[in-house]
């Protein structure tokens, strides 16, 4: 699997030490030329349905998992890799300490059937809304929010990658 981008946005580099490593997953579900997103109405942007991976957890299930939990449907196929990003930052609390964050992206198919969504107490706040919607409009809006007052770190992560699948979209 290849490495797509490192954003590491730590203040303090040299000494600075991990205190959370975290691996994720992300789906990439297209049909046509749009891509099934969460939308955070609170953020007001999108990220790629998906999140960490739980202890002895694979990949493969953490995927399947994440993807009902956010989006409420269950994964028919989960196809080739896309890559993975790294991502490093500070605790907010401390400028010695970091995360360091690897996402790894699939592309999925998914089953009409919806299941029910299962979000977590800070998914519900953040109020998570699955959406279909084109590569143009969740770039614009990831674009707008980077541009503007982003938040989270995400965004610059899930923006590099819709903007990856736009240059692969005819």
């Amino acid at each position: 699997m290849k490495l797509l981008k490192i954003f590491d946005r730590r203040k303090t580099k040299i000494g600075a030490q991990p205190i959370i490593y975290r691996n994720a997953v992300r789906a990439i579900i297209m049909k046509g030329d749009k891509v099934l997103m969460v939308y955070t109405d609170v953020a007001k942007e999108f990220k790629f349905p998906g999140g960490g991976i739980e202890h002895d957890e694979s990949r493969e299930l953490a995927l399947r998992r994440e993807v009902v939990e956010e989006v409420g449907r269950e994964i028919k196929s989960v196809n080739e890799s896309l890559g993975y990003i790294d991502q490093l930052y500070n605790d907010i609390y401390d400028d010695e300490k970091y995360f360091y964050q690897r996402s790894y992206y699939y592309f999925c198919e998914i089953e009409e059937e919806y299941v029910g969504m299962k979000l977590s107490e800070s998914e519900r706040a953040m109020k998570y809304l699955p959406k279909w919607v084109s590569l143009d409009e969740a770039i614009r809006v990831n674009q707008y929010k980077i541009d503007n007052d982003n938040q989270f770190p995400w965004t610059e992560r899930e923006l590099y990658v819709l903007t990856l699948l736009r240059r692969m979209t005819p």
